[in-house]
Order: C-alpha cells, then structure tokens, then sequence
C-alpha cells in the first residue's frame, strides 16, 4: 500500500511538474515566462512538500517497531500475559517515546517557510499522540484512542497543505501502522 501511494504521488508530481503551456505569441511571452517561473516555483514546492511529507513516516517508522508490534498484538487479541506483557509494553513505550524525539527533530524546508506554523502544529500533535502512546503503555488497560485521534488532527491538517498544493491527501497515520 505504501508503495503505491509512494508511486501514485511521485506520478502525479512528475505528470504536474511535465505539464505547462507553450505560446507562440511574443506578447504573451513574458507572461508566459512569468506564468512558467510562478510554475516552476509552485512545482519546487510541490516536490518539497511531497519529499517531506513522505520523510515524516519514514522518520517514524525507524523508530516505532516494538509499538507497532504492541498495536498489531493489541488488535488481533492475541496479547502475551504476565512478564511478557509487561516487557512487550515497556519496549513500546520506549518505541513511543522514540517516535515522539524522532518528530520533534524534523526540521522543515526552506521551501516550505509559507506553511511553517501549520506543518509544526501537525508535527506537535503527532509528537503528542505518540506520548499519550507511552502514557497509555503505563495504564492497566491500554487504549490508544486518544492518541490515535491526536494524530488523525494531524493528518487533517497535512492533507488541507496538500489540497491547497492540488495534491492528493494522503494518511501518515496509515503509513506508520
């Protein structure tokens, strides 16, 4: 799945970067020029967003192994008991906290200065879901509903910056599970 939303979004970047409209006509040149360096521009954003918005999985997913693991467990019900459990919740609480650091030291392009205050806001409710994680992990009985709601705020944000880019929306949160 990851491998197509990967191919799906490196196509439609490079179908949009290869499209742009020639003119013959010399008055319209210059505005065509301007048209193409407005589109060339647009187009370097575009490819910056798409190179870090597929970075921040990535970035997760070295990381989040044991918790994953915990979740996949947690959901097929087939969870250990006793000192296993116990050992299972603490590496995924490591793991969460991992994810959590990871995050916090994603740094954002220049490129994407425009929407700094709108990636870092998404990038801190999922730095926070992944807390909640580990907070959870604590609990006798593990919900990660919160959390998981923290990082669907996220994901709402990132997918308004990529339709306001007119690119797809996507989910981190389904890429990093």
């Amino acid at each position: 799945m990851k491998k197509l939303l990967v191919i799906g979004l490196s196509s439609l970047l490079f179908l949009g970067a290869c499209s742009s409209e020639e003119s013959g006509d010399t008055s319209k040149a210059t505005d065509s020029s301007n048209s193409e360096t407005a589109s060339t521009d647009n187009a370097e954003v575009k490819k910056e967003l798409m190179r870090f918005y597929m970075a921040v999985p990535n970035t997760i997913n070295e990381v989040d192994g044991d918790l994953n693991t915990f979740e996949q467990q947690q959901a097929e019900e087939i969870l250990p008991e006793g000192d296993e459990l116990t050992a299972l919740k603490e590496e995924a609480a490591s793991s969460a906290e991992e994810a959590s650091q990871a995050v916090e030291g994603i740094e954002i392009p220049e490129a994407l200065s425009d929407k700094e205050e709108d990636i870092q806001s998404a990038l801190g409710m999922i730095s926070e879901s992944y807390d909640m994680k580990a907070a959870a992990l604590a609990e006798e009985e593990t919900s990660f509903e919160a959390a998981n709601e923290k990082f669907a705020e996220a994901d709402e944000i990132f997918n308004s910056i990529l339709e306001e880019y007119e690119l797809i929306p996507s989910s981190i949160q389904n890429e990093v599970n």
